[in-house]
């Protein structure tokens, strides 16, 4: 009996959304949308460019693994978890390396009428204050939603094989995993945004916390993940 697909639909969507809250996923965005002094949409897309990332490589290893019933080899799942967790710390570390050897510090400052504000500033390759909005990296989340898409494919086309038996369903099921994901990302980088805003407009001290606070976040999980692919090899 061929399984409803608005129900397929609706268990994928409900497991992308809590497949984008995984910790190091948390980790990777947090980093990157708590930078100060990006303009809001700016930020807030990073999220939603890290779930296009992820949703496009899961769909090729699932297109390769379910459709094709080719068998990747099994070392690949944990050497990719062992790459997003190298990058987790590095990301984190350079956040918190600039920010110790005074690269990064805030400002105070308005543009011609409009309400005062901070903005993160740099002094390490210009003495100036120019005070030019911060633009968010896409690239960079785009990259992190890739190699986190890799590291969790096969455990994804494992679960997508297991529940649903036609190639129809699993369309249905993958779709909807991957707009959950989409969407619990940007809904994430969205929250974090506006918290970071609503902060920097109070405080340059604690706009500083949240941005070296996600951070350290990015460092413990990357450090926990390897942790755990190495405990288990």
């Amino acid at each position: 009996m061929s399984p409803n697909l608005f129900g397929v639909a609706g268990i994928g969507l409900l497991l992308g959304l809590r497949h984008a809250f995984e910790p190091d996923h948390l980790a990777a965005v947090s980093t990157l949308a708590t930078r100060p002094g990006a303009r809001l949409w700016a930020s807030a897309r990073l999220g939603l460019v890290w779930g296009v990332g992820h949703s496009v490589t899961v769909g090729i290893v699932v297109g390769v693994i379910v459709v094709l019933g080719i068998r990747l080899p099994a070392a690949l799942w944990p050497a990719a978890e062992l790459v997003v967790g190298t990058l987790l710390v590095l990301l984190g570390t350079v956040v918190i390396w600039r920010y110790v050897r005074g690269g990064w510090h805030m400002h105070l400052h308005a543009h011609s009428s409009a309400t005062s504000h901070f903005h993160l500033h740099s002094h390490t390759t210009t003495s100036t204050h120019a005070h030019a909005h911060t633009v968010a990296d896409a690239r960079r989340s785009l990259g992190f939603g890739i190699a986190h898409g890799l590291a969790g494919s096969g455990a994804i086309a494992a679960l997508l094989a297991a529940a649903v038996p036609d190639a129809t369903s699993r369309l249905a099921y993958f779709a909807a995993f991957a707009a959950g994901t989409v969407m619990g990302m940007l809904g994430v980088s969205l929250t974090l945004s506006l918290l970071i805003r609503f902060a920097a407009e109070r405080s340059a001290r604690w706009a500083t916390i949240l941005h070296v606070g996600a951070a350290i976040g990015s460092v413990v999980a990357g450090l926990a993940l390897a942790q755990q692919v190495l405990m288990r090899s």
